[in-house]
């Protein structure tokens, strides 16, 4: 049954592929935040856990804002989707047409250190345009992501990715630590996104004023190997252009590691959280960010 199941989702997500494929780009990144605000009134459970992850985070709002914003997260993710869905006709000029990358000249000088860089990233705007946006021009992108359970749905995301110059490390991967490692040793890149509660190495840090476990490997993989980080976020300008954002994190070390991975963790998700208060309509509400208690 789960096999049977499987197929139907793998064939269904190929269909869509194919559709999006034929629709010009702008009309459907239209079309994505029409289905997204369909999904809205339809995916109950998401929706409540929208709202009441933003109510809680946003207490000076009024419920209507509050409303008003999570339908715009909706929105942005079915845009994400039939933007991710349309890679691979997304060549290098038509992604800098209407991808503009902010302080790129940063990425550079932290490469030229040679001890590789960390690029720390969130579930903002859409990753995955910033992700292709970087490798496309000329930056030695390994993405960390999580493998579908789906083989043929998880090669095709993958491809989606390498279609752009990206490097996919899975890191359910036995080896992924060591190309990890590899990757820092020959001065490429490494982008994690760091903002959600997932079954990683973690510390509890703030984040909108209450603890959430959060992925502590980022900071450990800097401490360990000296690498440069940079705080990298997508933002969705109004136009469905986008802006990556790039700025140099300063990693600070006092010789007690732990103390130092969690303080280091903790600054990065505050700046992070700085990102979100300013655009709350383009993060992922719909995540259960605070399951795991301490």
């Amino acid at each position: 049954m789960k096999a049977t199941l499987r197929k139907f989702y793998y064939i269904a997500a190929l269909l869509f592929s194919k559709a999006v494929l034929v629709l010009p780009y702008k009309l459907s990144v239209q079309i994505g935040a029409l289905i997204g605000n369909v999904v809205f009134y339809f995916a109950v459970k998401a929706r409540k856990i929208t709202i009441e992850n933003l109510e809680q985070s946003f207490r000076d709002k009024s419920k209507k804002e509050i409303r008003q914003i999570a339908k715009m997260v909706f929105e942005n993710q079915g845009k994400n989707l039939f933007e991710l869905f349309s890679f691979p006709k997304l060549t290098k000029e038509r992604i800098n047409s209407f991808v503009t990358i902010e302080n790129l000249d940063a990425f550079k000088k932290a490469l030229s250190y040679g001890n590789g860089v960390l690029l720390a990233s969130a579930h903002c705007g859409n990753w995955e345009i910033m992700g292709a946006a970087l490798a496309l021009n000329g930056m030695p992108i390994n993405v960390i992501a999580k493998k579908i359970y789906i083989p043929q749905l998880n090669s095709m995301l993958i491809g989606f990715r390498q279609s752009k110059g990206e490097n996919v490390i899975l890191r359910s991967a036995d080896n992924a630590a060591r190309q990890m490692l590899r990757a820092l040793r020959n001065n490429e890149s490494i982008a994690m996104l760091i903002d959600q509660d997932t079954a990683v190495p973690g510390v509890f840090v703030n984040f909108f004023n209450k603890l959430a476990y959060t992925p502590s490997g980022l900071a450990t993989l800097a401490i360990r190997t000296n690498a440069s980080v940079l705080l990298a976020i997508d933002e969705r300008l109004s136009d469905d252009r986008h802006k990556v954002i790039l700025e140099p994190i300063e990693i600070k070390r006092t010789g007690n590691f732990d103390a130092d991975v969690l303080n280091n963790t903790a600054h990065i998700t505050q700046l992070i959280e700085n990102h979100i208060t300013r655009l709350p309509g383009q993060w992922v509400w719909m995540h259960e960010r605070w399951k795991t208690k301490k």
